[in-house]
């Protein structure tokens, strides 16, 4: 049956009708919710609270200004490893769990909240109370009450593993893929580093160096066997970098080897020879045995150094002089004497 309003107007009647049952189905449960609210027990109610903080990783407490007296909610207590069911500590032992620094990052916050009347947010380390240590997003505030100091009230969140995803992140952004050392952007991060510094170092010097005959691996042997290749010149180059100073793979067969240790570069020729020998490896299968070998740039820091990019520009010129007059040797900027594998240095 078709409805129609006082001027036979179908749409219009329809309208109102749809309005009255929007109106309707709004209001029941809202109904229906004050009802529950009012018979709920109260006991059910803090049970749902402690539920609603566990799912939430959260815990919450108060505390009285005037008196300094703190009230702990059950998964406040569990977030700082107390048992739930007892008593928390008082304030001063609630600021205990956090080491010195962060505890004064706190309480700087909680200073400002009271003068400014504004909300605070932190982040913090706490030590619970079984010795783990855990990451903690603080909030809190102000509440004047009805007392003349009024209370501090504050909900306390674990984020340890949100804050473990992040470095995750932040570490594979400058972490190679392929071969697990560091990749361009964290060499550019540790040279600019370096760079700034200068003055406070003994001595620093930069390795640039490609992988002769890689092409030939990867078009004979497969990709598969030239990323063995790229994975330990990585591993060669990691262990000396954990005694003297910082390996990368800028990409390609591409890495660089930046130096620290003051010994090594008073001696970087003998080292850039024993370095030729140790990155030379045979890749052999039915086609034959492919010898992979190492050239090498040079370049040690000096004054008229003031970029990453001035360091690496140098390096790179000694690379490509290397490079002219044969591969798998080595040469230093400023130095026209060429380095191989199996020369021999005094000391």
């Amino acid at each position: 049956m078709t409805v129609r309003d006082k001027g036979g107007n179908v749409a219009a009647a329809r309208k109102v009708r749809v309005g009255s049952l929007r109106t309707s189905s709004t209001r029941r449960p809202i109904k229906r919710l004050a009802i529950v609210k009012r018979v709920m027990p109260q006991s059910n109610w803090l049970r749902h609270f402690d539920d609603v903080e566990a799912l939430a990783g959260m815990g919450s407490w108060r505390l009285d200004l005037a008196s300094a007296t703190m009230e702990w909610s059950r998964q406040a207590r569990c977030l700082f490893g107390l048992d739930p069911d007892a008593q928390g500590p008082p304030w001063d032992r609630f600021l205990t769990f956090y080491p010195f620094n962060d505890r004064m990052i706190l309480m700087q916050a909680i200073d400002r909240s009271i003068d400014t009347g504004k909300s605070f947010e932190v982040e913090t380390d706490i030590v619970a109370d079984g010795g783990e240590r855990r990451r903690i997003r603080n909030v809190g505030k102000i509440d004047p009450g009805d007392g003349e100091a009024g209370c501090l009230i504050g909900v306390c969140q674990d984020v340890t593993a949100q804050r473990e995803i992040e470095r995750a992140l932040e570490r594979s952004a400058l972490v190679d893929e392929l071969t697990g050392i560091a990749n361009r952007a964290a060499l550019n991060q540790y040279l600019n580093d370096k760079v700034d510094k200068r003055r406070a170092l003994g001595g620093f010097a930069v390795v640039l160096l490609d992988l002769d005959n890689f092409k030939s691996v990867n078009d004979t042997y497969g990709h598969h066997t030239g990323d063995d290749v790229l994975q330990r010149t990585a591993a060669t180059l990691a262990g000396h970098a954990q005694e003297i100073g910082f390996a990368a793979r800028l990409g390609g067969d591409e890495f660089v080897l930046a130096i620290t240790a003051q010994e090594t570069i008073e001696r970087l020729r003998g080292f850039l020879a024993t370095l030729l020998n140790d990155l030379s490896m045979s890749v052999s299968g039915d086609a034959g045995t492919i010898t992979v070998r190492a050239t090498m740039g040079a370049c040690l820091l000096d004054e008229g150094i003031t970029t990453r990019s001035d360091i690496l520009r140098r390096a790179d010129l000694s690379l490509y002089n290397a490079k002219a007059l044969g591969k798998g040797r080595a040469m230093v900027a400023g130095d026209l004497r060429p380095i191989m594998p199996d020369q021999n240095f005094p000391g």
